[in-house]
């Protein structure tokens, strides 16, 4: 494929107003370009950081619709964003207010540098990741790789805190993309992902999950990749992979948000990653959660109980699910927010036999699943990100797992959590922070954040988001302003996307 600008006469000099011009950019053939001009790679300088995979093209999507390919180079509150693209002799600039969002992709998933596993959640939404240093009377003390100075949180901003909620050995971490997933949509056909790409205005980009996109019928429906997401508005949609060492005792776990009501198929152990066949167990997430296991071959199922889910989703959108269970002791679990639905024994000697994992709709509403990730199981409730954060409101709270205990909080200091249970257990306690599961402040609940001029809601590549004023983004720094922590100072190797302009409509494109 080659690529052509076809440009009005009038456009010699392309960048002097009121000159108007059409940039008609068509895909091109595959292979490297040299412009001899510097530039940023992001995720920058992420070598120690990032296990290495091919680095994805970035994309940069204005709030018309249209997109367009090619490398970011930096932003500026009040000059925007300066792009670049290797058949451009000139870098392109685009006002702040025309972006709708940036797409990084960097190239892999995060390697997480040791201890750098704590997740902050703010009460206004969002979270921060990096190694907890103390907790006293009035802030939250994060040092995070991503930061140059250590990240003072007051006590007031945080929702909750999850301890370790990176830690462990994780066979599977993402969605990262579509490599290594197979699909079929409504019509049962299996195949293995292509580059799931369309031509609009600005190049040839992978097809974003967008309102109206992938419903049953319209091509590319079945789950779209956006964002470190899948995302299906298909019913009938499925999408698996094989996870070679995948443990015989394994926890699955993964934020889940929807738009009417949730209503997803779940195959784990399965040795085919077709619906109906093979074998697996099957575990449906809707308002009557259910288990079943599929037969070998016959494809028959068999009932191994249902848990009414009605009262828990009642009035959410979205919600941290966590699916375990243990081949040789044939039991699994399903738990919601870190509590546990229903826990089913099997006890018919067929097991599920293979290493495989699959998500099938069925709804034509949207559903997006995200910050997936496959741990070996312990056995216990799983703790991390779905463990429950919430107490009575009047009293601080610990998570262990031996269960939630209700006190003051004292403070933390040398990785000791000092804790007043005195009114619940009878004693004072002085915790290790590795057995901390979660820590939830008194009186803390979510708030809705209003949103202001210049507002950015940054991606981190290992999950979570963040919101804060973005005033200057270079090769390696990021700076702007939170009203919660003020002054921020990130390294961009930290974002693998950027949403702008969050409180206008995105359109469709001409």
């Amino acid at each position: 494929m080659k690529m052509r600008l076809l440009i009005f006469p009038a456009v010699l000099a392309f960048l002097a107003p009121p000159v108007l011009a059409e940039i008609v950019i068509k895909p091109v053939r595959s292979g490297s370009s040299n412009t001899n001009r510097p530039g940023i790679v992001v995720p920058g300088p992420a070598d120690s950081g990032f296990r290495g995979t091919r680095q994805k093209p970035q994309v940069l999507e204005l709030l018309n619709g249209d997109h367009l390919q090619g490398t970011f180079v930096d932003f500026h509150l009040d000059t925007g964003a300066t792009w670049r693209h290797p058949a451009s002799k000139d870098d392109f600039k685009f006002d702040a207010d025309s972006i709708s969002a940036i797409h990084l992709n960097p190239r892999g998933a995060l390697n997480l540098p040791e201890g750098q596993d704590c997740t902050v959640k703010f009460r206004t939404g969002g979270e921060l990741l990096g190694q907890l240093i103390e907790i006293n009377k009035t802030h939250v003390i994060l040092s995070a790789w991503y930061s140059s100075n250590s990240l003072r949180i007051p006590r007031e901003k945080v929702l909750s805190i999850h301890p370790g909620a990176g830690r462990g050995g994780a066979v599977f971490e993402g969605p990262t993309g579509l490599d290594g997933w197979v699909q079929a949509a409504n019509n049962g056909r299996v195949q293995k992902v292509p580059f799931n790409g369309r031509i609009i205005r600005g190049g040839l980009v992978p097809a974003p999950a967008r309102a109206g996109f992938g419903r049953p019928g319209a091509v590319g429906a079945g789950w779209q990749y956006s964002n470190n997401s899948f995302v299906s508005n298909a019913s009938g949609s499925q999408i698996g992979r094989q996870i070679n060492n995948l443990p015989d005792s394994v926890n699955v776990e993964f934020d889940l948000s929807w738009a009417s009501t949730p209503s997803l198929v779940v195959y784990l152990f399965s040795d085919m990653l077709q619906q109906h066949k093979g074998n697996a167990y099957i575990i449906q997430i809707n308002n009557a959660a259910s288990c079943m296991l599929m037969k070998d071959r016959s494809g028959n199922q068999i009932s191994l109980g249902t848990q009414s889910m009605s009262t828990q989703l009642r009035g959410k959108t979205k919600a941290h699910f966590a699916i375990s269970a243990n081949r040789k002791t044939r039991s699994i679990m399903l738990t919601m927010d870190g509590k546990m639905i229903k826990k089913w024994s099997d006890t018919t000697g067929l097991l599920g036999k293979g290493k495989g994992i699959m998500f099938v709709s069925q709804t034509t509403g949207m559903m997006r699943i995200s910050k997936m990730r496959v741990t070996h199981w312990d056995g216990q409730v799983p703790k991390g990100g779905g463990i429950s954060a919430s107490g009575d409101g009047t009293k601080d709270v610990i998570g262990t797992s031996t269960g939630n205990i209700t006190g003051v909080l004292h403070g933390l200091r040398g990785g000791k959590v000092k804790f007043d249970a005195t009114a619940s257990v009878g004693s004072i306690l002085d915790v290790p922070l590795e057995k901390v599961g979660f820590i939830s402040f008194a009186g803390a609940k979510p708030e809705k954040r209003k949103l202001e001029i210049g507002d950015v809601r940054a991606t981190f590549s290992g999950g979570g988001e963040f919101v804060f004023r973005l005033d200057h983004w270079t090769a390696d720094r990021v700076t702007g302003m939170n009203p919660s922590i003020g002054r921020v100072d990130f390294d961009p190797a930290v974002f693998s996307s950027l949403e702008l302009n969050l409180n206008k409509k995105r359109g469709e494109g001409n």
